[in-house]
């Protein structure tokens, strides 16, 4: 029973982590915006390829386990529902053009 409670308090401790980074993001993907309008636009639309990318070339390393694929593809999907969700509360509080001091 330790073990299974050990890992059951690891993996709620990682997803809390993984919230508050997801968190953090967003807070500084909406002051990035904020200081230079359509900047996290240009690099949201780089983001996912990169990622994607990245992934498939870790993916390749492996020995082709279909479990730790899907969990790749699975945990690829939330991140891009999460860069997505980011990028509609950034163009949220986009200022509009003439509104910005100057």
């Amino acid at each position: 029973m330790k073990i299974s409670d050990d890992c059951d308090q690891g993996s709620r401790s990682a997803d809390v982590a993984l919230e508050v980074l997801a968190r953090a993001y967003h807070a500084l993907a909406v002051v990035y915006e904020l200081s230079n309008p359509g900047a996290y636009l240009a690099l949201h639309g780089k983001m996912m390829p990169y990622l994607l990318d990245s992934f498939r070339n870790a993916e390749a390393a492996r020995t082709g386990d279909p479990h730790t694929t899907a969990l790749f593809s699975a945990a690829l999907e939330r991140v891009r529902c999460a860069l997505d969700d980011v990028q509609c509360d950034v163009s949220a509080v986009r200022p509009r053009s003439g509104e910005r001091d100057h």
